[in-house]
């Protein structure tokens, strides 16, 4: 994933992600990624607990913290949001 200078709003994300999920026991790297030509951000989020959890329920858990993290207008500026166990990158 590229590196690029991130926007307030995914500072806010990566480190609400990253508190909420080791609250309940996960411990979460959390990456993000421009948009070519939009000015909007993928976002993967890899962690070793997501093996048990199928694929909707971690959208389930990541997009509740999305929800109340970030503003609607900050949350259309997120193209998608990837979730993977570290055994799947």
């Amino acid at each position: 994933m590229s590196k690029v200078k991130d926007a307030p709003f995914l500072r806010k994300l990566k480190q609400s992600l990253r508190s909420e999920l080791a609250a309940v026991g996960i411990e979460a790297k959390v990456h993000t990624e421009a948009v070519p030509t939009t000015q909007l951000y993928r976002v993967t989020v890899v962690a070793p607990q997501f093996k048990v959890l199928n694929h909707s329920e971690r959208q389930n858990v990541i997009w509740r913290i999305v929800e109340k993290s970030l503003s609607p207008q900050e949350q259309l500026r997120i193209s998608m949001i990837m979730t993977l166990a570290a055994d799947e990158i």
